[in-house]
This record gives C-alpha cells, sequence and structure tokens, in this order.
C-alpha cells in the first residue's frame, strides 16, 4: 500500500475501543499509527487479540461520561472515533435513562474534549436503527423515522440521532470534520454482547434450540467486519470527510432471519431445531441500505459473501464458545 494510500503516524483516539468494531479497526491501523482505546469494558473483544502487548496501543479506562477524564486521555490526538454507547435492542431497554445519556451527553463530552485537543477528524458512530421498521435501499438523505415515545428500543435510534445532528453542529463553529457512520447489520469474529448471528452461531455449535421470533421473514441485509473495516479505513483516508454521512452494509448479503438461521444451521453442521416466538417488543420487518454514496465516495465494494463470512465467523465461535 503506498504512502498516499495508507493513514501513517497519526494519534487514534477510539471511544469504545474495546468493542467488537473497533478491536477490527485497531488491527488495521496499528501498525503505522498510535492508538489510544477509551473503554468502560462493559465489553471487550481486544481479549481476543493479540494486540495488548503491541508498542503502538495504549489503553486507558475510562468513561465518556466523565469528561475530565476523557478531555485529559485525548490530548495530542489527531483523529477521534467515537464509537462507546450502550448497544444491542435488549440491552439498551435494560435502563434506558443509561442508554440516553452514554450516548447523547457521551457524544457531547467526545465531541468538547476533541474541540479543547484541537482534534481535526472526528468519526461518529450511528446506527441503521435512524431508518424505523422499515428500510430498503435506504438512503442517507432519506427522512429518518422516530418510533413512538415509550417504545424502549427506539431510545437508541432517537439518541443516536440526536447525537449525529449534535456532532453536525460542532461543524458550524468549530475547526473540525465530522463524519457519520450507520453500521447495517456487520457480524463476525469477536462479536460480544448482542448480536443475531452470534447468538445463533453459539447455540448451533451447542445443538441448542435456535429462537426466531415472530414468522422469521423479517429481512435483514448483513455485511461482514472486514467489509465494514474496508470502508472506514478509507473515510480516515478521505481528504474532506466534513458532513459526509454514510451507510455502511452489504445488500448482497440479505436474507430472511429464518433463513440465516437455517444456513448457520447447515454450515455449522449442527442438530438444532428452529423454534419460534413472539417478539417480546416493536420489531425491524426490513433492513436493506443504499450504499452507492459509498461505492462514489470510497471506492467501497463489499467483497465477502454471506456464505463464506458465516463460515468465518463459525470457525472462530466454535474455538471460542466462551464468548
Amino acid at each position: 500500500m503506498g504512502k498516499m494510500n495508507r493513514i501513517s503516524d497519526k494519534r487514534i483516539f477510539i471511544t469504545g475501543g474495546a468493542g467488537f468494531i473497533a478491536s477490527h479497526l485497531i488491527e488495521k491501523l496499528i501498525d503505522n499509527n498510535k492508538i489510544v482505546v477509551y473503554d468502560n469494558f462493559s465489553r471487550n473483544a481486544l481479549q481476543y487479540t493479540n494486540l495488548s502487548t503491541h508498542p503502538n496501543l495504549e489503553v486507558i479506562k475510562g468513561d465518556v461520561l466523565d469528561f475530565d477524564h476523557l478531555q485529559r486521555a485525548m490530548q495530542g490526538s489527531d483523529v477521534c472515533i467515537h464509537a462507546a454507547a450502550i448497544a444491542g435492542i435488549y440491552t439498551v431497554g435494560v435502563d434506558p435513562t443509561h442508554t440516553v445519556r452514554v450516548i447523547i451527553f457521551g457524544t457531547y463530552n467526545t465531541l468538547e474534549a476533541a474541540v479543547i485537543n484541537k482534534v481535526r477528524r472526528f468519526v461518529d458512530f450511528s446506527t441503521s436503527e435512524v431508518y424505523g421498521p422499515f428500510v430498503y435501499r435506504g438512503k442517507e438523505s432519506d427522512v429518518t423515522t422516530l418510533g413512538p415515545v415509550g417504545e424502549k428500543r427506539w431510545v437508541y435510534a432517537v439518541s443516536k440521532l440526536a447525537a449525529e445532528h449534535l456532532a453536525s453542529t460542532y461543524e458550524d463553529r468549530n475547526d473540525i470534520e465530522v463524519a457519520t457512520v450507520r453500521p447495517f447489520n456487520i457480524y463476525g469474529p469477536r462479536q460480544v454482547g448482542e448480536g443475531a448471528i452470534h447468538d445463533m452461531v453459539k447455540r448451533a455449535l451447542k445443538n441448542e434450540d435456535i429462537v426466531v421470533y415472530n414468522d422469521g421473514n423479517q429481512i435483514r441485509a448483513w455485511c461482514y467486519i472486514d467489509d465494514f473495516i474496508s470502508a472506514m479505513y478509507s473515510i480516515l483516508l478521505m481528504t474532506n470527510s466534513k458532513s459526509h454521512v454514510f451507510n455502511l452494509g452489504n445488500p448482497k448479503g440479505t436474507i430472511t432471519v429464518f433463513g440465516l438461521a437455517e444456513r448457520i444451521i447447515r454450515l455449522s453442521g449442527s442438530k438444532s431445531k428452529i423454534i419460534f416466538k413472539p417478539h417480546p417488543g416493536p420489531e425491524v420487518e426490513m433492513r436493506v441500505p443504499d450504499i452507492n454514496k459509498a461505492k462514489l465516495m470510497l471506492n467501497y465494494s463489499p467483497k465477502i459473501g454471506l456464505e463464506e463470512g458465516l463460515e468465518m465467523s463459525i470457525e472462530w465461535y466454535r474455538n471460542h464458545l466462551d464468548v
């Protein structure tokens, strides 16, 4: 990779840096950059990597709600990637107030710290949940859909959308470039916490029943982690990422939830049975992104199909059933 196409000699600060996605991004960046992980380690995917002894890695245990600590930890950074959040549609409902505080106040604190430390490049992690219960080939410029007040699932989406707007306003009065990413169902090795593929694969490998909610005809487009990281790298390479929002996913990985469970059972050689249960809350019936903006601006072209990605994920979880 030529120097012009490589991110090098940067100090990159990552909130939520111990998470699933961040752990893969760090692997991509760490040989040529200094990486600072800032995380409270409520979830820890870093423990499944060989990064702990890398000389370019600095790990700081901290909370994005602790502004003073966050601001000090970010000193000297060139780039801030803000990936910290309460995530998972069931986890967010355990304490919705805390979910809102971490996402909105955490984003505010991280932006303020970035401005104080003169960080020029800021990448904000949002979510495909901002499109609501039904999105097919949704574009970044499309209207976002807010769920009804009182439904805990939508607390996460509304908070993330508010954080997007907040990040955007910081560009108006500060010397900072903000790019926002909306991940669409990213999966792969080291996914910790909630995740449909994570859960289904673990159950399949143990020959346990796999729960599919409602009739299983809900539709998702699944994107393997390596493709997502490729797009993230391209965003960091952009000469000007200001005011850009990117859908990052893989429309070719589209399948029903029932079809996904069937495929995982087949690929893992499992004896699991699929059982159906009513969904405990509001459900997303369809979620398929339009990624043309990412194709045009980032030269983004997902390479790993669903079958191949599932095979690699199954192999990893076969050796890490404790995750």
